[in-house]
């Protein structure tokens, strides 16, 4: 090679860096799909407190109109998918339901951005929610056990219930009797009287 055509070359790589590095700048967003931003749960994370859904949220918003392509699984440990319904996506996060007891979960999910491209992942998380405590039940009364009567409907029984203690077996009134039985004393004595009164010799 020529003097010459060793300063041509040495004076044109300058303008070939340039240019490879233009052209990776401008590529560069051409090539850029969506990616994940955070997630709730997050990945590796124990999960101590209830939750009902599962958000995964992306640096843009999927492709509007394709719904059908968003997918999220929550698989337990025996590879059974607790996550219900469909999924719902408010902005750039993408969630769906998922009903969790103890254990270990995967959590599959498939997204496709706004240029088309689908992106898959997956991620996983523990569950160790506390206990539940019983409600106490409220004591029972026993069908034995009759409940303690209403004054009012005590004394409404003793009330309907006197004329009938106050008359014998017969019918006939205790008051009947007890009239009876003293206009015969009373008759008695008058003719005890009398008789004493006639028996007294009178005074001369």
């Amino acid at each position: 090679m020529s003097p010459t055509a060793v300063r041509r070359s040495v004076r044109m790589s300058p303008f070939a860096v340039v240019v490879g590095l233009t052209s990776l700048v401008l590529a560069d967003p051409a090539d850029a799909h969506s990616a994940l931003v955070s997630s709730n749960p997050t990945d590796g994370q124990t999960v101590h407190a209830p939750i009902d859904r599962v958000d995964l949220t992306f640096s843009e918003a999927p492709l509007t109109g394709l719904d059908a392509g968003l997918r999220i699984e929550v698989r337990d440990g025996a590879g059974a998918d607790v996550s219900t319904g469909q999924v719902l996506v408010d902005g750039t996060t993408m969630s769906k339901a998922v009903a969790l007891t103890d254990g270990a979960y995967t959590v599959r999910w498939r997204y496709v951005s706004p240029d088309g491209h689908p992106i898959t992942g997956e991620l996983g998380f523990t569950a160790a929610l506390p206990a539940t405590t019983p409600t106490a039940a409220a004591p029972s009364v026993s069908p034995s056990e009759d409940p303690s009567p209403d004054p009012t409907e005590i004394e409404v029984t003793l009330e309907a219930t006197a004329p009938a203690s106050a008359a014998d077996e017969s019918g006939t009134p205790w008051a009947a009797l007890w009239v009876g039985g003293g206009a015969l004393v009373l008759a008695a004595a008058l003719v005890v009287v009398a008789t004493l009164r006639r028996r007294t010799p009178s005074d001369d």
